[in-house]
């Protein structure tokens, strides 16, 4: 189907005369006549009942509805392509989130918004199995890339120096324990730090969730001096690893959005509950080299402040952005590209 036939049926439709339809059109009107009759063997249905007077059929009154429509976004989107076409286009590549959870949502959010707005910056995702976050970003494969830390602010000063990299805090929530109804600490009031030393906590060994395995454990380290007691499995998938709740005495460590997802709810014998200690929160980060020259990285970090601001459903339990505390610890967005 021409695009230039659409546009001939809608402005045949608007006179409803062959004649006077092709002067307008610039052809004459057996080829007006000859593109009309083609479309219809095309589509399979007669648009116009050809008597005295030119009538739409029903089938012709619909496919005009849509045949405007479609011309008008053939439209748009050829003029879109011709300014994207005009400037250099910047491509901005995101590492893909491993699970759904607060800040996903966040970021979701963010990238349509910011493609709606930046249309002439290539955004995509990118994930390679068994890629930490700082190895993507030095290899080149991203532009920004995720982690997550449970108030490890020491590590993350010391990497952010070593390595040249900025530490954006976008959400700070506090952890909760996923465990089994019937499991002794379900019917505590509340649970806290020193409840889970002896306790063994569910963790994946995969490489892709090593942050977090590596923030519980520099958790308990920084706060109780001691290691926890971590039961790891090789998870290709992060349902695959909640899906393993068969050892009844072990826990797992989940954000709030993770604990309310429908993967975990479904489970009727689990239960998940807030760890209610001060020092149990989880912080999620977007990392990017403080070197860095695409102006579109500022753009879309402000792009986020905005999604957050106006977008997301603000937990009262949660802290965002510039209340984290120590959110200015780990450099300056001022080092890398000016707007």
């Amino acid at each position: 189907m021409k695009i230039e036939s659409l546009y001939e049926y809608i402005v045949l439709a608007h006179y409803l005369n062959f004649t006077t339809a092709a002067s307008n059109l610039h052809t004459s009107q057996p080829n007006l006549s000859k593109h009309i009759s083609e479309l219809e063997q095309e589509l399979g249905v007669t648009l116009l009942r050809r008597e005295k007077r030119l009538e739409l059929t029903a089938a012709g009154t619909a496919f005009l509805e849509d045949a405007i429509q479609i011309h008008h976004l053939y439209k748009d989107a050829t003029k879109r392509c011709r300014e994207i076409d005009a400037y250099a286009v910047e491509e901005l590549v995101i590492q893909e989130p491993y699970l759904m959870d607060a800040m996903s949502e966040i970021l979701f959010k963010s990238v349509m918004r910011f493609r709606r707005s930046d249309p002439h910056v290539m955004t995509k995702y990118y994930s390679e199995k068994g890629k930490k976050s700082v190895e993507l970003l030095e290899a080149g494969k991203v532009d920004i890339a995720l982690t997550v830390d449970c108030n490890s602010i020491d590590w993350i000063t010391k990497v952010s120096e070593k390595k040249n990299l900025i530490f954006f805090p976008v959400i700070r929530e506090p952890l909760h324990v996923w465990l089994w109804e019937r499991h002794p600490l379900a019917s505590k009031q509340s649970i806290t730090l020193e409840d889970l030393l002896q306790v063994p906590i569910n963790m994946t060994a995969t490489r892709s969730f090593d942050p977090m395995r590596f923030a519980v454990l520099d958790l308990f380290a920084t706060t109780l001096g001691t290691r926890p007691n971590l039961q790891t499995y090789s998870s290709d998938t992060l349902n695959e690893f909640f899906m393993n709740t068969h050892d009844r005495n072990a826990v797992f460590l989940v954000s709030p959005a993770v604990a309310s997802s429908p993967l975990l709810q479904m489970q009727h014998d689990m239960v998940a509950l807030p760890l209610d200690d001060e020092r149990a929160r989880i912080t999620s980060y977007f990392i990017f080299r403080a070197d860095y020259q695409k102006k579109s990285i500022d753009h879309f970090l402000d792009t986020v402040e905005r999604v957050v601001e106006e977008d997301v459903e603000r937990s009262e339990a949660s802290l965002y952005l510039g209340a984290i505390d120590g959110a200015s610890m780990a450099g300056s967005r001022q080092s890398g590209a000016q707007v």
